[in-house]
């Protein structure tokens, strides 16, 4: 397969698994009305880990210590983004903390560089501008004050920065299934070390169907699925353009939001979200130009 191609297909992969993602946040929102949020945090990632050793078995050969820390280095990263999804979801409503965690767009090209020495393609710099130009117009309020879920999601949308450069990073190094196997097992052990810790959760509303169920998608589709995806395809693109196409994400968020839980956005809002894929557009132009230059 040619780069080009790589390159396209990788980004539709990321456009893919931001749509399924996206679709989450009111599930979750809805699910942690119900149930104690690290703690089902902590369920989901322990479901799917043990779902990825089914396929880490046949691929122990590849097992080392590098891979180990490497992968708890996501790990970590990674409940720390969930932790504060998750809080934020429990006090902002699920498109608001959607479009918020968003603003990693503004952190993943500057962090890119100075850790990776990776320095964004000009349409990527523009495409980062109507992201971010589209998350203020969507976000934007009256106060300029931010309520503890708005806190919340901007440091979500940090460390989701920090996880986004983490496996552009590592996974060019490592077997993806175990890797992404370890950062699994990492977010599940935290999630449920911080449950013991701080949280009274009552096990028996997992025979609520809406938390069984809500349960097994996100263990099933939006982690074990999406993560490995991510894990094997953001490597073919560059971090920023894998930020800016994870921006689909709060939209998808806004579309489940509305259609399962009646959040309805302004006009202003949905004008912000055509500018986010305007970003998308502009940086996919910007790769067919560079990768038309280079091949030339």
């Amino acid at each position: 397969m040619n780069r080009k191609l790589r390159e396209y297909l990788a980004d539709t992969s990321l456009i893919t698994i931001s749509l399924i993602w996206g679709s989450t946040f009111i599930i979750v929102k809805k699910t942690v009305e119900l149930f104690e949020p690290i703690t089902f945090v902590g369920l989901r990632f322990t479901l799917a880990f043990f779902i990825m050793l089914l396929f880490c078995w046949p691929r122990r050969k590849n097992f080392n210590y590098d891979l180990l820390k490497d992968g708890l280095i996501i790990g970590v990263s990674l409940f720390i983004v969930f932790t504060f999804q998750t809080l934020a979801l429990k006090y902002s409503p699920a498109s608001e903390v959607g479009f918020l965690t968003g603003l990693y767009v503004l952190f993943v090209p500057v962090l890119s560089a100075v850790f990776l020495k990776k320095y964004p393609h000009i349409f990527s710099w523009i495409g980062v501008i109507f992201s971010a130009a589209g998350m203020m117009m969507i976000t934007m309020t009256d106060s300029l004050s931010l309520s503890v879920g708005q806190s919340f999601a901007i440091l979500n949308a940090f460390f989701i920065g920090i996880q986004i450069i983490l496996t552009d990073k590592y996974s060019r190094k490592h077997d993806v299934v175990l890797l992404t196997a370890i950062e699994i097992g990492a977010v599940a052990a935290l999630s449920m070390i911080y449950s013991v810790l701080f949280e009274n959760p009552d096990y028996s509303q997992l025979r609520h169907s809406y938390v069984f169920y809500s349960l097994i998608f996100n263990a099933v589709i939006a982690t074990v699925f999406c993560f490995f995806i991510q894990m094997a395809m953001q490597k073919h693109t560059t971090p920023t353009k894998a930020a800016i196409m994870f921006t689909i994400e709060p939209i998808s968020s806004a579309f489940f939001s509305f259609f399962i839980g009646a959040e309805i956005m302004m006009f202003r809002q949905y004008a912000g979200a055509v500018m986010i894929i305007s970003a998308i557009v502009i940086a996919e132009t910007g790769t067919y130009l560079r990768l038309s230059k280079s091949k030339g």
